[in-house]
């Protein structure tokens, strides 16, 4: 399902977002209405559309059918994405765009296997049914894909990725692969989308005592990243962070060809449990 690179000109300028704002869609991909308030502000969302809206940095309410009553956290520049109170699947999609079909090939998306109502499609494909998703498209679930993209004429190839609602990433891969009953020959009934928010697991402690204390000021900012409800708040911490994972990887370096696996383990754990709250454009405050 390869595209097709156009290399016809330069894409200059990309506008900024203010810090103090984040774009999201509520989406609703089911076949009857959807209504949901965020800050007491009420929206009707029709079947198969969805609303773009801007909210501020910090501490926000919500409420649907399907949420029930809820407060969640916006974080100050983050990139934004679906905000998804039916708890649907969505599909990311990454197509390659290239001049010809050689250099398509070195240009290959990782692929992995999702599951959709009992069917397993594999393919460059990430699939996620959480209330807040965060943005790693450029095109958008009421979007297509283009037929051609226009580049610098240095380009010669392209990843690009869109963002599917479950029926519309279907018809897109039975369409690419040619089969069009795949789906509905082999899928089973799945139970409705259920209220689910999952929670961070607790930080590794480590049983190194220099090391545990060396992790000490970045999990304290993690912590505090989990609380903070307003911008200059989140703004600060953001620029802390780097600085204290940079201080702990020197330490570590230090540690890592003499420590044991479960405590490599732990410190891979660590960075990546820290860095995914960092990149998060909103969550759930239980």
């Amino acid at each position: 399902m390869n595209k097709v690179l156009a290399v016809l000109c330069i894409l200059v300028g990309v506008g900024g977002c203010s810090k103090n704002s984040v774009g999201f869609s509520i989406d609703n991909p089911t076949a009857a209405p959807l209504h949901v308030a965020i800050d007491g502000t009420a929206y009707d969302i029709p079947p198969h559309d969805a609303k773009e809206l801007s909210l501020r940095a910090g501490l926000h309410t919500m409420e649907s059918a399907t949420t029930g009553k809820l407060q969640f956290l916006v974080y100050a520049g983050a990139r934004g994405g679906l905000i998804n109170p039916t708890f649907s699947p969505y599909v990311v999609v990454n197509e390659v765009y290239a001049t010809n079909a050689t250099t398509a090939r070195g240009f290959r998306p990782g692929e992995q296997a999702v599951n959709i109502d009992g069917v397993e499609f594999k393919g460059p494909f990430v699939l996620s049914d959480e209330l807040f998703i965060d943005k790693t498209w450029s095109y958008g679930v009421h979007e297509d894909f283009p037929h051609e993209l226009r580049v610098g004429r240095d380009s010669k190839g392209n990843i690009q990725g869109k963002v599917f609602a479950k029926d519309d990433f279907i018809r897109y891969v039975e369409s690419g692969e040619g089969k069009p009953d795949l789906s509905a020959r082999n899928r089973k009934d799945a139970p409705p989308a259920q209220r689910h928010f999952p929670q961070a697991p607790p930080l590794p402690t480590f049983a190194d005592a220099e090391l545990e204390a060396k992790t000490a000021p970045l999990k304290d900012i993690y912590r505090r990243y989990q609380r903070a409800s307003t911008s200059d708040e989140q703004v600060a911490l953001q620029k802390s962070y780097g600085p204290a994972v940079s201080e702990l990887v020197g330490v570590y370096a230090a540690k890592a060809s003499k420590a044991s696996r479960e405590e490599n383990e732990k410190y891979n754990t660590l960075i990546l449990q820290v860095g995914n709250a960092f990149g998060q454009s909103a969550r759930v405050v239980e």
